[in-house]
């Protein structure tokens, strides 16, 4: 019962903390997570935190770890492999000897291996944070690729340092030698683990899908699993699980990157599952940081009160020292981290191929990577792993002092980043937009954001499919910035959006009376029209009519139905583009009766509606469905766009109703491309 109360209010901490952000955006969510966790601390609730630490380990580390690995830019990262690897690894180790030997020689009551853990624990950096609070700010070319490969890379090393530290602490045997050499066997014992049995998850989940079975659910469930089966099957040989985990993570990016077999649905049913467990996770670490700063800050006081002012001084010359050594290692190896664009790389992106590429300042580089050195969620997990004993059943006093100064180094960290980030860095583009945007000056905006994303993501090996969509966005851009406020008349375009339906309607009726088109036909059109953004737009009370209408129409179809109602798919299909012909045929014959030199913008959006659904159908009669690579980055654009949404909302450049229309088309869009990859 104890357990379920603890998860309930984290849950419900995640739950309050991303609701207001969402009204007070410009707290950072992982400030308002630790905000809750100290009132839970105040209130009555009776929490118990003091999870086993394999627990910790297999249930957060582990499946964030492979979410990393999952998401992290596999070709970016080639590409800064090298200042990835001397961050990752080279910057861990050389911190975890230097501030190891320096925090035992200021703290010297503290076992040295203890020390080593602590350095250990404040290593692993964390990408997520830097991205939030650099949301709006223009961070050097590739440093973010670099931070998000040293977030992968240095949460394993330091985890497995901390691991070896930990050992050394608990049983009184540390040999130099041993360390490196279990370091190296476990890492790569970790590493063929992973690639194995990641493997074998994916070819499983492929045959699968080769053999018919089309039950998403059970695909979700089984890459779910994933990390915490790979884990587990590399601590039982002795080899490290966290390397595991993040191997199995890039191995099922991989099968990502290039999957041809799997339907789009399914792949958004992997992001948005692994989105909300990495929402929960996050949220569960932070809140619990919250709650134990001021649990371990009384526990220090009435252990001693001259205590906690002495490990106050502890924390910030910690923090100090991890800054220093960060600060000094990008700037001696500056030129390993900047790595120029190549001319290919600019026409890609479709950026001036002569442009002269002005390098960073080296100081000014060095600290702007320093202060993205954020520690959160990982470095908190591997905290509350610290044991309470150690040699003989031992009790650990010192427990609390690591908590207190970990939890401290990860709150500075997120302080100095939120306040010296926007100082460091200039503004995006669009911190210039205009304030009060109308609905067309919004949409034109969003779709322009559209286009620098798809220049920014593109690849020699996604060129076709961006150059198919910039293709696309520029048409509706072109079109839209044809529009002006004089042009464009929404009361002018509703009526005419009224007469076309009921054109449809009679259209409909028609061919009813005269036995053109089957009941499956009808059905599956009439169901297909409910779902589009010219019915949804419609009034309700209209809804309603064609509704009723349509649906004595179907029971008439009872007392009629032949043997061309059991039509195969191909025919049904094609007899739904028979339809939908006529419709528009109809709508544009009428609308055409309307035509003045003042509504032609309102006369040609809704013939346009019209269009789309009739191309749209075509596609599915000809099997000319798009490809899920195609449909997959089309909507990852979309999902970039709604985030833009979200932020002119916060900022005030829309109000809530331009949001609104926004959001709609937005969700049209969506429909519709989802529709056509069926």
């Amino acid at each position: 019962m104890e357990n379920f109360i603890v998860i309930l209010s984290l849950v419900l901490a995640v739950i309050i903390s991303t609701v207001v952000h969402f009204y007070i955006p410009k707290i950072p969510l992982a400030f308002i997570q630790i905000g809750i966790g100290m009132l839970i601390f105040l209130t009555p609730i009776p929490l118990d935190v003091d999870f086993e630490p394999e627990l910790f380990l297999i249930g957060i580390i582990a499946p964030l770890l492979f979410l990393e690995g999952y998401n992290v830019s596999r070709l970016y990262m080639i590409k800064y492999l090298k200042p990835i690897i001397l961050m990752a690894l080279g910057l861990v180790f050389t911190t975890v000897i230097g501030l190891g030997y320096i925090t035992h020689s200021m703290i010297s009551f503290l076992p040295m291996a203890a020390c080593f853990a602590l350095a250990a624990i404040i290593c692993p950096t964390d990408a997520v944070a830097v991205q939030a609070i650099a949301e709006d700010k223009k961070l050097p070319r590739g440093l973010m690729t670099i931070l998000e490969g040293e977030s992968l890379l240095n949460d394993a090393a330091g985890i497995l340092s901390f691991n070896i530290a930990i050992v050394a602490l608990t049983t009184g045997v540390f040999s130099v030698t041993g360390s490196i050499t279990q370091f190296f066997i476990s890492s790569l014992g970790g590493l063929v683990v992973g690639l194995f049995i990641g493997l074998i998850f994916v070819q499983v989940r492929i045959l699968l899908i080769r053999k018919g079975f089309e039950n998403e659910y059970i695909y979700i469930l089984i890459q779910l699993l994933t990390p915490f089966v790979i884990y587990m099957a590399a601590e039982s040989i002795h080899v490290s699980g966290i390397i595991a985990a993040v191997v199995g993570g890039i191995v099922h990016g991989i099968e990502r990157d290039r999957l041809s077999q799997a339907t789009t649905r399914l792949q958004l049913g992997y992001n948005n599952t692994w989105g909300l467990l990495s929402t929960v996770l996050n949220g569960f670490v932070f809140t619990l940081l919250g709650y134990l700063i001021p649990q371990v800050t009384l526990s220090l006081i009435e252990h001693d009160e001259k205590s906690i002012f002495s490990t106050i001084i502890y924390t910030l010359v910690i923090a100090l020292l991890v800054y220093i050594f960060r600060f000094i290692w990008v700037f001696v190896l500056y030129n390993k981290f900047y790595i120029p664009e190549s001319r290919f790389e600019r026409v890609l992106k479709h950026e001036d191929v002569d442009k002269f590429d002005v390098r960073p300042h080296r100081f000014k580089y060095a600290l702007i990577a320093t202060v993205c050195g954020v520690h959160g969620t990982i470095s908190m997990a591997i905290a509350l792993t610290i044991p309470a004993e150690i040699m003989n059943g031992e009790y650990f006093n010192y427990r609390d002092n690591l908590l207190f100064i970990t939890a401290g180094v990860v709150v500075i960290s997120l302080v100095i980043a939120q306040i010296f980030l926007p100082i460091l860095t200039p503004k995006a583009e669009d911190d210039s937009v205009d304030s009060s945007l109308d609905f067309r000056e919004a949409y034109i905006l969003i779709k322009e954001f559209g286009m620098k994303y798809i220049h920014k993501q593109t690849t020699p090996e996604n060129s076709m499919i961006a150059g198919k969509l910039i293709r696309q966005y520029t048409m509706q851009v072109g079109f839209y910035s044809e529009i002006n406020d004089r042009d464009y008349n929404p009361k002018e375009f509703d009526r005419l959006h009224t007469i076309a339906l009921e054109t449809e309607m009679k259209t409909l009726d028609e061919l009813v009376e005269n036995d053109e088109i089957t009941q499956s036909a009808f059905k599956n059109y009439v169901h297909y029209i409910e779902r589009t953004k010219i019915f949804a737009s419609t009034s309700f009370f209209r809804r309603m009519m064609f509704i009723i209408r349509m649906h004595g129409r179907r029971k008439a179809f009872v007392n009629r139905l032949n043997q061309s109602s059991s039509l195969s798919l191909k025919n049904s299909l094609l007899e739904i583009q028979k339809i939908a012909s006529c419709v528009h045929y109809n709508v544009v014959q009428r609308l055409s009766k309307e035509v003045s030199r003042k509504n032609r913008i309102e006369i040609a959006l809704v013939s346009d509606n019209y269009l789309n659904r009739l191309n749209q159908i075509k596609r599915n009669a000809t099997n000319e469905t798009i490809d899920d690579d195609e449909t997959l980055f089309a909507l990852d654009v979309l999902a970039v766009e709604k985030d833009m949404v979200a932020k002119l909302v916060r900022k005030g450049k829309v109000n809530r109703e331009v949001a609104v229309e926004l959001r709609q088309a937005l969700n049209y869009d969506e429909m519709m491309l989802l529709d056509m990859e069926d």
